[in-house]
């Protein structure tokens, strides 16, 4: 996990700040020090710190420093008004972080302080002339300011763990965007089906921007760390109106479980209308030898959808729920909302699962994300992945089995493939007698009324019907 610290004051300061908290990477932790308290959001995701002090203070400086001392620092943006306040602030930086990036604003005065060669220094004026001669016509344009300027072009490098690194431009799907090519060792190299991109590379993008936004993070998400890009930490709800004393201890016990497992930071028990006190009782005493597990009870007689309304400010990375909970058409509509995977709880318990399965279809092309995320899953559970093509015309997916199996090679995660044309995947859940873990992407559908589902073709509407398996729900784009 990297660290990024802030040292802001002023109208841009406050901008960029607003646009860090709405576009933010989960996989950081932000550090953000102010002088004026006024600029500390009433709410703000747990990947953000604030501290207000005057940033001059090389005490108070070194003393946040020190604080964070044991995470990787990245980089420090320092964005003042004043600009002698700007290069004092610097200068006490390089002093207590002899290797940080520093990005600051060309005007900071010290023509000394540009010599820095980890430092970059960003000419305002400059910044504001590109962006008016971007709109010129007929005048060549860079690619910061291509077309639209709404980021239909990006340069994204690729890290080491990468979802996209060792595999071929031809193996993964590419629905709303193109690969144009990629930058390695200072050349420039055009895309082609056999192309393999390595660790380092940088990847030129071009399509539809919020599909872009979500390539972004796939690219830069390491394998192994779900729940991000989605968020860091784990949401389970439980209702003591709508749930009996077991299915609430089933809920929070497979939530422990699965926050065992993964690289999620923390996990909240949220439960609504507490009323039964042996109830209550143990599961206090359940949660109170794991100090990452936060219990809350919740009086206030708040609805489900109230709650989880004031809670996706905070950028969650998986909500588990039971399928008592589920079961309500205005509660799978306001989970859609949030964007945000859903573990659906069920008769079966996550811990027993060996095995997973996901029923291809061809609304998966839209959501890029979907095998990244079901790889990351599987392989921080351990478990196998099982590939369903049903197709009764005997036209399968073999460009989505083609993806999946190409990520199976390049993680060594076993990928069982099974194509059919007679046995429906429903069919082939019901009788299964061995738990899986359902993968299925959070589409719209899943969100109206439980009443026609039975005569539905979507394997995702019928899926609505089965409370034996738990079921992974992942949101397939931007809603």
């Amino acid at each position: 996990m990297k660290k990024v610290v802030f040292v802001l004051d002023g109208v841009v300061g406050r901008v960029f700040l607003s646009s860090v908290l709405e576009k933010y990477f989960s996989n950081n932790l932000y550090i953000v020090i102010v002088k004026d308290s006024a600029m500390i959001p009433e709410k703000f995701p747990s990947s953000f710190s604030f501290h207000n002090f005057d940033p001059t203070s090389q005490y108070h400086l070194t003393q946040v420093f020190d604080e964070h001392r044991s995470l990787d620092l990245s980089d420090v943006f320092v964005i003042m008004e004043d600009a002698l306040q700007a290069g004092a602030v610097f200068k006490i930086v390089r002093k207590i972080c002899k290797e940080a990036r520093i990005v600051t604003l060309s005007s900071i005065g010290d023509e000394s302080l540009q010599r820095d060669d980890h430092a970059i220094f960003l000419d305002d004026a400059k910044i504001i002339a590109g962006q008016f001669i971007s709109r010129l016509p007929n005048v060549p344009i860079i690619p910061r300011g291509f077309g639209l300027g709404q980021g239909e072009i990006m340069e994204v490098g690729v890290p080491f763990g990468s979802v996209f690194a060792y595999r071929h431009i031809g193996s993964i799907q590419q629905k709303n965007y193109k690969i144009v090519g990629i930058y390695r060792n200072n050349e420039f190299l055009l895309s082609t089906f056999s192309l393999v991109i390595q660790p380092q590379d940088v990847v030129l993008v071009a399509g539809d921007p919020k599909t872009l936004r979500n390539i972004y993070k796939q690219i830069k998400s390491d394998i192994g760390q779900f729940p991000s890009p989605f968020g860091r930490d784990i949401y389970v709800y439980v209702d003591m109106l709508a749930q009996d004393s077991s299915a609430i201890m089933r809920d929070i016990t497979q939530a422990i479980y699965l926050h065992s497992l993964i690289r999620s930071t923390k996990l909240f028990i949220i439960v609504l209308n507490p009323a039964d006190f042996a109830t209550i009782y143990e599961i206090k005493e359940l949660c109170k030898q794991d100090s990452s597990i936060m219990l809350k009870f919740d009086y206030a007689n708040t609805s489900f959808i109230e709650r989880l309304d004031a809670d996706r400010t905070k950028k969650i990375g998986l909500i588990i729920v039971g399928a008592e909970l589920f079961a309500k058409r205005s509660h799978r509509k306001a989970l859609y909302r949030t964007a945000t995977p859903v573990l659906k709880t069920a008769a079966f318990p996550l811990d027993q699962c060996k095995q997973s399965l996901v029923i291809i279809n061809e609304e998966m092309n839209a959501g890029e994300n979907i095998s990244s995320v079901i790889f990351d899953i599987a392989i921080q559970m351990n478990i196998d992945i099982h590939a369903y093509d049903f197709e009764p015309d005997g036209r399968h997916q073999d460009a989505i089995i083609k993806d999946y199996e190409a990520l199976g090679r390049s993680f060594g995660k076993k990928v069982i493939v099974t194509k059919t044309t007679t046995k429906n995947p429903i069919f082939y859940l019901q009788e299964l007698k061995e738990p899986v873990l359902h993968f299925l992407p959070f589409e719209q559908c899943i969100a109206r009324s439980r009443a026609f589902a039975f005569f539905s073709t979507k394997a995702e509407r019928l899926s609505l019907l089965l409370n034996t398996h738990p079921q992974m729900l992942i949101p397939i784009g931007s809603h």
